[in-house]
């Protein structure tokens, strides 16, 4: 074999590697999960495994914040805010068939976070931050409402292009979307 030949074979040997790396790197940083598209045209991944029985969903609007002042209960209301961004999860259990009376469950959480880029870890009364409410709709006395949730760990990176959420949380009564994860555009 002549040195031409020899260094064609090394140079194509190591384009080769070069390749291989490159291809295991994109497939490792991917996030995996189930796509969907949610009411805003925006593409949301579903990182956690989703309850059988219904559907979730996620948002995040700019230029929205979270009004939590109420009378003697919490109701979390939005408002204009240029430096916020509303982020929202929902679970909604599908129906029975049939028609029956208070056949309705659904779960949702509320974060206000800010509009300018970030990569930030919340534990406990940390939460306050991001005023995180869970909201909990049903014929369940008791266990309905909102509550303003003060145990958990939230890890968020945000940036404009996309949110990405990890959430676990203690609710205040029986819950079906304690640890969430998920991507919204």
């Amino acid at each position: 074999m002549t040195d031409e030949k020899i260094n064609r074979y090394l140079h194509m040997k190591k384009m080769i590697a070069l390749l291989a790396i490159a291809a295991v790197t994109v497939s490792c940083s991917t996030t995996k999960g189930v796509e969907s598209t949610n009411w805003l045209g925006k593409k949301v991944t579903m990182i956690s495994v989703a309850p059988e029985n219904g559907k979730v969903a996620a948002t995040r609007e700019f230029e929205k914040g979270l009004n939590l002042n109420g009378f003697n209960e919490l109701y979390p209301q939005t408002h204009f805010d240029p430096e916020k961004v509303l982020v929202e999860y929902s679970f909604d259990r599908n129906k029975a068939e049939g028609n029956h009376a208070d056949d309705f469950y659904k779960e949702e959480l509320f974060m206000e976070i800010p509009v300018k880029a970030f990569k930030k870890q919340y534990k406990d009364a940390e939460l306050d931050q991001v005023k995180l409410v869970y909201g909990k709709h049903c014929y369940c006395k008791g266990e309905a409402g909102y509550f303003k949730i003060t145990e958990g760990t939230l890890k968020i990176d945000h940036s404009d292009k996309q949110t990405k959420v990890k959430l676990a949380f203690k609710a205040p009564s029986s819950s079906v979307i304690e640890n969430v994860e998920f991507v919204v555009e």
